[in-house]
């Protein structure tokens, strides 16, 4: 695991979100979180779907960079989501 920080990431789907271009790139979002995980940036990611909402585990150097890799998911346009700093317990 890299030196950088945890953070933990709460998003909530956007009411406005189009569910048809949403599942076009379905398969898009799927390979960049593969790609992230294996660069070591993203960890852990679930999906509460009832709650229209996930959680994502990134690892960055700060908050800023932290923003910048979620930025990089093709689902990150559909989500509003809040960084909170992290620890292992």
């Amino acid at each position: 695991m890299s030196p950088d920080s945890l953070f933990m990431v709460f998003a909530t789907l956007r009411d406005d979100t189009d569910p048809a271009e949403f599942a076009t790139l379905r398969e898009d979002e799927h390979h960049q979180l593969e790609a992230l995980r294996t660069a070591g940036r993203i960890g852990a990611h679930y999906v509460s779907t009832a709650r229209r909402a996930t959680f994502v585990e990134v690892f960055a150097a700060d908050e800023e960079q932290a923003a910048a890799t979620l930025a990089t998911l093709p689902f990150a346009r559909f989500f509003d989501a809040d960084i909170y700093p992290a620890t292992r317990s």
